[in-house]
């Protein structure tokens, strides 16, 4: 939308009024048409969403058959300021909107919003129609004064409710506040799950992968009442949970492999190396690293620490956002996928106009906006490599402190207003504090190239190319002519002169911030030091110059044998030829001259330093602040969001649906005391609750002596795995997910979970477990990204393999993948081409065929063979009927290709696929 923000307050009001349903190409081209003279292209976007479309509005605005408006801009500004009043458009336009240019009672933009012609007093809207645009009015004011969810209040800490004779055991507060819910609203929890199917659900939830035959008997056979939480915290604890979480956040955090044009080295979108900031979501998550220290590194680890290398890699979240053809997008995803993803808000409306439903003003946008200015990508060197293009650590960084940003008008970065820049600013609204400071970077952050192991390394590389020219001159020795020796005589020669050079300016580095210039000894080093800088100028202009006389020579002797023959095409081109090598000599003589001449010059002081890289000296301090004020306790979001983000991935549905819009045009949560409680123990645990914060109204089992207590969780703030103990522990998360008529009829949408429910496994833990249970998944972790067209052929999890635009594993798009453009929760699709896939694909069946033989080897009998097969793919034993299905296929055909095609039959099960 670009909507003048010359019609903020009365503007807005009555953009309420209008419905939304699309305007007609006709309502926009009439727009552009007739109103073009005062509002070019903000009416004409805001005709999409604003301008209903009538049978009648199209037509009336097509035939306006005079602009009255223009006329009247003119008008009022004479007036305004013969008055000795305000007069901009803004001021005008406001009073135009008021106006009634046709005299039929009703302001222009009324009429121009319910799509009748406001310079036709005959077309007027009918008292029906205003009646009705009134009454929405009163209704959407209603709705705002009487809206019980107030994300922006400060999150307080709910008291559990005190739920007696609850139907399943409080195991923890999220039992108490779920049972609150099912007496209310006279809901019967289902009994808890079976034993196998909670293991498999609570191992695809915590490390996407399903347990092991092993695994499952071991639970199955383990009466001990701690044995769940057992293997909770074993899962926790467990590597591939942060590959299986880092899944979900890189949803929610746009990760985007790098994109770039084909046949070319541009990058598009992205940047390369991004694959960094993968490996450190990973790291974190499986390090239970705080979820606000998360935060900050993401938005401001160049500021927070500067030196460190490992946080370094968390700013990949901004990098992602590079846009090469764009400055303008590249910030606004920036900004509004960061409130989306950790404020749950959205202000992207606000670009053009005040915010319609949130307390977002245009202003502030602008404020947030000066926040991520100043900020571009680079690329650092890693150790044991030279070139950034190979691989490099991308980072985000301050070009500058003072970067200005200004006030678009309309939202037209067209129109920005250069007189007055606008400071770095936050939403007023969440409270909290915002200090920016400028930040005072270490010398090695903003001069990478003084880094020791850059020193080092070009120091290695120096003393490397002098023992390959020594090498080179000894095997020349007796096999070469002399010309050919000599060259490779000077080639050492520079090779230890440079050698040489670059330990003086390294030296010259060091000395140099407290050397006194007029020193006698400082003047003896630079001398020095510029002379052997000149006597290598020589050599290699000397090398060049024999280069060159051998290319001539051989160029004349070609062009004397083509004279001879009577190929005219093989005369001119050997002519040609030579003519060019004669100029390269000529060029080569002339630098050699001028090389000598500066050798022989007088000497001088004057030596070139090294070539390095360098950067600010001092960052703005926006991002710090600006992550800082997202991270703080303070702000009411923060937490919320991310406890919504973790509750939606472990039960299926989100406690706030719109996960990405906790504004008042979102939805509000099903259970917003549990939500505020989930958000108060992830930043600040109860002391000694363990999460429950019941005190003796817990009614867990009581645990069986001497059987050891599962680990106790970590207390400090902001951890997640204490969150996730606790969603996967209590009592909802263990309900069976089977249906039930009484129940369904009273919350058919399964809203206040009186059952788990079942959802479809997305579709990198089905590609993983597909390979998983053939025995076939490789286990190393982290690297670089994997070609995507090896999608069904690596045996690396998903999640390294390349996910970009237009770059992504087809059988994984085929499952709903996410969209790298944005994926704040994922859709579900059932297609045909998805059975096709795990019937047909290349991957499922070479893993079919692995894993028959590998069953085969370990059960003979078909009995034992069709048991493992299911305990093994579904993580469970067979059922009798399925039992004698199994059997009576195995009797058909070949025995070895029905094996096959059972474990194949078993990939399609909807079992496979599905979370129960």
């Amino acid at each position: 939308m670009k909507l003048c923000r010359a019609l903020p307050a009365l503007l807005l009001l009555l953009l309420s009024l209008a419905t939304h349903a699309p305007a007609t190409p006709a309502n926009k081209n009439s727009l552009a048409k007739h109103f073009d003279t005062f509002l070019p292209a903000p009416l004409n976007a805001c005709t999409t969403c604003h301008l209903p479309s009538t049978k009648k509005s199209p037509e009336s605005l097509k035939d306006f058959p005079h602009n009255p408006f223009g006329n009247r801009l003119r008008e009022l500004g004479d007036q305004l300021r013969a008055d000795g009043k305000k007069s901009d458009l803004a001021t005008r336009l406001t009073l135009i909107a008021k106006d009634d240019s046709d005299g039929d009672g009703v302001d222009n933009l009324t009429e121009l919003l319910l799509g009748h012609n406001p310079g036709d007093a005959q077309d007027k809207p009918t008292p029906a129609e205003l009646a009705k645009a009134s009454e929405r009015r009163a209704a959407f004011d209603k709705f705002l004064a009487s809206y019980r969810w107030k994300p922006f209040d400060q999150v307080q800490r709910p008291t559990p409710p005190d739920v007696r004779h609850s139907s399943f055991p409080i195991r923890n507060s999220i039992d108490a506040f779920l049972a609150a819910e099912h007496q209310a609203r006279g809901l019967t929890p289902r009994p808890p799950a079976e034993p196998e199917v909670l293991l498999r659900r609570v191992y695809l939830d915590l490390i996407g992968l399903s347990p092991t035959p092993a695994e499952l008997e071991a639970f199955l056979a383990d009466p001990s009442p701690q044995a769940y939480e057992r293997v909770v915290d074993r899962l926790l604890n467990d590597p591939r949970h942060g590959e299986r979480w880092a899944r979900h956040w890189m949803d929610v955090w746009r990760y985007s492999d790098w994109a770039g044009w084909t046949g070319g080295n541009q990058i598009r979108d992205s940047q390369p190396h991004i694959w960094r900031w993968r490996d450190w979501i990973v790291e974190s998550l499986n390090a239970d690293k705080p979820y606000d220290r998360m935060v900050v590194e993401m938005l401001a680890a160049d500021e927070l620490a500067p030196e460190d290398t490992d946080a370094l890699r968390a700013t990949g979240f901004l990098v992602r956002n590079y846009k090469m053809l764009s400055r303008e997008t590249w910030i606004e995803d920036t900004m509004n996928h960061t409130t989306r993803a950790f404020l749950g808000v959205t202000v992207g409306c606000a670009k053009c106009h005040n915010h319609m439903f949130d307390p977002i003003s245009q202003r502030e946008y602008y404020q947030m906006r000066a926040i991520f200015e100043p900020h571009q990508v680079r690329i650092d060197r890693v150790p044991g490599e030279v070139d950034t293009k190979k691989d490099g650590l991308v980072r985000a960084y301050d070009a500058a402190t003072n970067t200005p940003t200004y006030f678009f008008h309309r939202g037209d970065e067209r129109t920005p207003d250069k007189e007055h820049p606008l400071s770095p600013g936050v939403l007023a609204a969440l409270g909290g504090k915002f200090s920016v400071q400028p930040v005072a970077l270490p010398k090695l952050a903003w001069q990478p190239d003084q880094r020791g192991f850059v020193l080092k390394e070009s120091q290695a590389a120096a003393e490397k190319a002098v023992i390959e020219a020594q090498t080179a001159l000894a095997k020349l020795a007796a096999t070469n002519t002399a010309a050919v020796k000599t060259e490779a005589a000077l080639a050492l020669e520079i090779a230890k002169l440079k050698r040489d050079v670059l330990a003086g300016q390294l030296r010259a580095e060091q000395l140099e911030p407290t050397a006194k210039k007029d020193s006698d000894e400082w003047k003896k080093f630079a001398t020095d030091l510029a002379a052997q800088q000149r006597h290598v100028a020589v050599l290699e202009t000397k090398l060049a110059l024999s280069k060159e006389q051998q290319a001539t020579t051989e160029a004349e002797a070609k062009s004397e044998a083509a004279a001879k023959g009577t190929d005219q095409t093989a005369k001119d081109k050997t002519a040609k030829d030579l003519m060019a090598a004669k100029k390269k000599l000529a060029a080569a003589e002339k630098a050699l001259a001028a090389a000598e001449k500066e050798f022989a010059a007088a000497p001088s002081t004057a030596f070139k330093p090294r070539v390095t890289t360098s950067y600010p000296a001092v960052s703005s301090g926006r991002r710090l602040a600006f992550a800082r004020w997202v991270a703080s306790p303070e702000n009411p979001l923060t937490a919320r969001v991310a406890a919504n983000h973790i509750w939606r991935q472990h039960f299926g549905s989100a406690l706030v649906p719109s996960t990405d819009d906790f504004g008042a045009n979102g939805r509000a949560p099903t259970h917003p005391q549990l939500l505020d409680w989930l958000a108060s123990e992830l930043m600040s645990p109860e002391a000694g609750s363990s999460g429950s914060g019941l005190g003796s109204r817990v009614q867990p089992p009581a645990p069986e002596t001497p059987d050891p207590r599962p680990q106790t969780p970590d207390p400090t703030p902001w951890r997640m795995k204490r969150l996730h103990r606790l969603i996967v522990t209590s009592s909802a998360y263990r309900l069976s997910a089977t249906p039930d008529p009484a129940n369904a009829k009273l919350d058919p949408d399964n809203r206040y979970l009186w059952r788990m429910n079942s959802r479809r496994v997305e579709a990198e833990a089905i590609r993983d477990n597909l390979l998983w249970t053939a025995g076939q998944l490789d286990p190393a972790m982290g690297g670089p990204e994997i070609d995507h067209n090896s999608g069904l052929t690596s045996k690396r999890r998903s999640l390294y393999l390349r996910t970009a635009a237009e770059k992504e594993v087809e059988f994984l798009k085929i499952f709903d993948n996410a969209s790298v453009t944005e994926c704040y929760e994922r859709k579900q699709t059932v297609v045909p081409q998805q059975a096709l896939a795990l019937a047909n694909s290349e991957l499922t069946l070479d893993l079919a065929k692995r894993l028959a033989i590998d069953l085969g080897a370990r059960a003979s009998a078909n009995d034992a063979f069709i048991t493992q097969a299911y305990r093994r793919i579904l993580a469970r034993a067979p059922k009798p009927p399925e039992l004698a299905q199994c059997r009576e296929f195995l009797t058909h055909g070949d025995a070895a290709r029905a094996r096959e095609n059972l474990v194949l039959v078993l990939f399609n099960h909807s079992d496979f696929v599905t979370v129960r």
